[in-house]
């Protein structure tokens, strides 16, 4: 039989691809569970999902658990008998708890709960699993739902997410923190009488901006405020010291919730002493460990770019780097990883830019990290064909040195001359890294029709340190315009972009870089603006994340003059001249549609060449199958119309 041919991956290919996600090693290192999961949804609520696990020295592709609809979040008992998980096998959008022994019997759930569990963590005895469940709906107000007298009192009435306790052994459920007090993260005590937890006082989205830290007993109660950070930041990741008597925590001024990645603060258990441990460092850190002496701790994060893993010792300050490459370390939403009881075996999600993500194990030595892959859930890509990611850095209009990406079109000729996108990452607090830009993105659809692809760090992306991450806080539009411009210059200088063709693009904060881009110059031929801020100020009114513009614009929304004015694209509208495809999610709350609206109306009024497309159902990320296959070939097309031809 002939060998199979790489060929370039189609739009249809990548949107089958299986994503993995949440590795969790075993306390005794044999086992790693992980969730697979579809990229997309097609008939379910969510995304169709399993757990699988994996077993150490051998290439595992077992799926482990059964569910129909979603399995995911595993977490392995203290002793490694058991993995809790959560699973909607009985009502679709409707997670439980589930258990299953490694001995082999079936899945069973120890909870019955009315409201949406969100996450689970066994209590260091194994004895007990905390929860977060969101407030469920009450007798009336369904009563009131099927009657149609449904009028709903805006911002009044919320549905709070709260800590609940399970006993593993009698399935006693009870509530613990009680009151009016929203948590968004939670950790026990190493002697389980306690818990930190991330809180706000309202369990809106806006709220997640303005968190403290607070302290409650096992036994339950009202919540304990212990700290509240200053400056505009935001709270992640309470870890407390192995005697309980410090908490370590990232912080720094982030734009999307779970996207964390800062410096490290370390503050005595009752909040008081708090400090930056790691202020001006080079690196951003996004998740860590103690060790069992309680005075390291080991970390993961970025530096420069790449993913750094290191032990910084809290005593004296000092950072010891054991590995960094070009890779992305994914879990649910940003880079975490996971430790043996032992602290010898890490397992992360690991890719990079000619590989999908799956699971990697590192044995941790003193000479560094010994890597080896546990998975292959996508063996078909290895026929794909893509486009070759390359580092590039280049100097700012300041100065400065940035940092980015390019993506050669496949089959790259030097001395032939390529039209050239530019792609803005979301955020501003994210990255382009070496990642696999296939699954979740467009970049290789791009680099299959013949473009280059240029992505762009500019100011206030994370992974160079939490001064870099927020240099662009009242100034979005600003320096880190200025960032993307001298790039795309370097770009055109260095390789072989055809200067009269040249894109622009981006979703989210790239998409209102690109609408704001778009009202700078004319050097772009065509545009595609992704679920933008448009109008800052009808943002603010209208988005669920009305706080959050306030800190990223160092501004007051009612006063004129001040950011929200000067680096408003539909300000400046009048001048775009640039052929434009607007996209939006119909129910995004985070950028309201509205903002798509405005944009495409001031582009057709002027007789820009402009379409808008509109998704029904979808918000500030698509989860549809049918609707991403549609959105990227509609993206790829506007560049092929007005970039390729003669």
């Amino acid at each position: 039989m002939p060998k199979k041919s790489p060929q370039a991956i189609t739009i249809e290919q990548a949107v089958d691809l299986k994503l993995v996600s949440d590795a969790q090693i075993s306390p005794g290192g044999k086992l790693v569970a992980f969730t697979v999961a579809d990229t997309f949804k097609v008939d379910t609520k969510r995304p169709r999902s399993q757990i699988w696990v994996g077993q150490i020295g051998n290439l595992s592709n077992k799926p482990f658990t059964t569910g129909v609809r979603t399995d995911n979040t595993p977490r392995w008992s203290p002793d490694g008998s058991t993995l809790a998980f959560l699973s909607d096998r009985i009502e679709d959008g409707k997670p439980q708890i589930y258990l299953i022994s490694l001995g082999g019997s079936e899945a069973h759930a120890i909870t019955e709960a009315k409201g949406n569990i969100l996450d689970l963590q066994w209590s260091h005895d194994g004895k007990r699993i905390a929860f977060l469940m969101e407030d469920a709906e009450t007798d009336e107000e369904k009563k009131r739902k099927q009657s149609k007298d449904d009028a709903i009192e805006f911002e009044k009435h919320p549905k709070y997410v709260r800590v609940w306790i399970v006993d593993v052994a009698t399935r006693e459920t009870r509530q613990v923190t009680q009151g009016d007090i929203h948590v968004w993260e939670f950790e026990w005590s190493p002697n389980d009488r306690d818990f930190v937890l991330l809180v706000s006082d309202a369990p809106f989205e806006y709220e997640w901006y303005r968190p403290r830290f607070a302290r409650v007993t096992a036994k339950g109660g009202e919540p304990e405020t212990i700290f509240t950070p200053t400056g505009g930041k935001q709270l992640a990741l309470a870890r407390w010291s192995p005697n309980g008597k410090q908490i370590a925590f990232i912080s720094c001024i982030w734009s999307d919730r779970g996207v964390v990645s800062g410096d490290i603060w370390l503050m005595n258990a009752d909040g008081s002493n708090a400090r930056n441990f790691t202020a001006n460092s080079p690196r951003d850190y996004s998740d860590f460990y103690w060790t069992p002496d309680g005075k390291s701790l080991i970390t993961m994060g970025y530096e420069s770019g790449d993913a750094a893993i290191g032990i910084l010792n809290i005593k004296y300050g000092d950072f010891h780097q054991v590995w960094r490459g070009e890779a992305g370390f994914l879990a649910r939403f940003w880079q975490h990883f996971t430790l043996t009881r032992d602290q010898s075996t890490l397992a992360v999600v690991r890719e990079d830019s000619m590989n999908p993500p799956d699971v990697w194990i590192a044995k941790i030595k003193k000479t560094g990290l010994v890597w080896k892959q546990l998975s292959r859930v996508n063996p078909q890509t290895s026929y794909f064909k893509i486009g070759e990611t390359e580092k590039i850095y280049w100097r700012s209009s300041d100065g400065a040195e940035m940092q980015g990406y390019i993506v050669k079109p496949i089959g790259y000729r030097a001395g032939k001359r390529y039209p050239m996108v530019t792609w803005v990452h979301g955020g501003p607090a994210g990255n382009f890294g070496a990642r696999y830009y296939a699954i979740g993105h467009r970049i290789q659809f791009l680099a299959a029709k013949g473009f280059m692809v240029f992505l762009p760090n500019p100011r206030g992306s994370l992974g160079w340190g939490t001064a870099f991450t927020e240099s662009n806080v009242g100034d979005m539009g600003g320096m880190d315009w200025q960032d993307i411009m001298t790039g795309v210059d370097y770009c055109i200088a260095h390789y072989f972009v055809d200067e009269n063709k040249l894109g622009l693009a981006g979703w989210s904060y790239g998409g209102f870089m690109t609408s704001w881009g778009i009202t700078q110059t004319d050097r772009f031929k065509a545009a595609m603006v992704g679920a933008a801020i448009t109008n800052w100020l009808s943002f603010h009114g209208t988005s669920n994340l009305s706080v959050w513009d306030q800190i990223a614009n160092n501004a007051c929304p009612y006063e004129r003059g001040n950011a929200y004015d000067k680096f408003s694209p539909m300000n400046f509208v009048a001048r775009v001249k640039t052929p434009t495809l607007v996209i939006h999610g119909e129910i995004d709350p985070y950028v309201p549609v509205s903002q798509g609206y405005e944009f495409y109306r001031a582009l057709k009024d002027q007789g820009v060449p402009v379409e808008m497309m509109v998704y029904p159902r979808e918000s500030h990320g698509f989860v549809e199958n049918n609707h991403v296959i549609d959105l990227n070939k509609r993206i790829v097309a506007w560049f092929v119309k007005y970039l390729t031809a003669d």
